[in-house]
């Protein structure tokens, strides 16, 4: 049995796992802050949690086999791999959401095959930037070593940024300068809500600084802004 903080499930979505139609599952909790984050109850742990026999009971009446994993940040549970493995056994096809803070415990369920995409979220391009938004004493080493494990195991991935600002030309050069990145590779671009965790966290931003955003991105990978 799997013992996993499992926050919310939602039965369908076209929009949690790219390409496919799925049920998504949200985990509790998180290692970061983000003042963009609109999933404030989710990172501070304030929703009542399933049991797990309430989520096997929700997940034998699926419609679908595929299941994207979310939070808050998943990879932060040790109780993740055995829910990985339940899910093997009944036959779905797992999409694993992370903001790239683990990548030790990420290269383990890999090299086991236990998912099949990944998205990973950057926060920031530059370590200023990153610290500033995820409010935590992280940098982009991290993150870098998660996207080049992900980048050598030829598992599918996304990565994601969500626009709360425009990154200078020079820090989005030298992030993808020192990557394993190719144009094929793909990043999408998602747009700041104001329902976020930090309250006072009010960035001016409009349709023009997603379309710079985009221009700037698309020199090393490609970019599309999600909707």
């Amino acid at each position: 049995m799997f013992h996993l903080p499992i926050a919310g499930f939602e039965p369908l979505s076209l929009n949690n796992f790219t390409g496919r139609a799925a049920c998504t599952v949200f985990t509790s909790g998180c290692n970061l802050r983000c003042r963009y984050c609109h999933n404030r109850h989710l990172v501070l742990e304030t929703e009542p949690l399933l049991s797990s026999d309430e989520l096997i009971d929700k997940l034998s009446k699926s419609a679908v086999k595929n299941i994207s994993i979310t939070g808050g940040e998943p990879l932060m549970h040790r109780g993740l791999k055995d829910f990985l493995i339940f899910l093997r056994e009944y036959g779905f096809t797992i999409k694993l959401d992370t903001n790239g803070t683990y990548p030790k415990r990420l290269s383990d369920i890999i090299d086991e095959g236990l998912i099949d995409y990944i998205a990973i979220d950057i926060k920031g391009f530059d370590n200023d930037d990153f610290k500033y938004i995820t409010r935590s004493g992280f940098d982009l080493r991290t993150l870098k070593e998660t996207i080049g494990l992900v980048k050598k195991s030829n598992i599918d991935f996304e990565l994601r940024y969500t626009v709360w600002k425009v990154p200078s030309e020079e820090s989005v050069r030298y992030f993808f300068d020192e990557m394993d990145l190719e144009s094929l590779d793909i990043i999408y671009l998602q747009r700041y809500t104001n329902n976020c965790l930090d309250k006072t966290f009010i960035p001016e931003l409009n349709d023009e600084s997603l379309t710079k955003t985009e221009k700037i991105l698309k020199k090393y990978v490609s970019a599309f802004v999600r909707n």
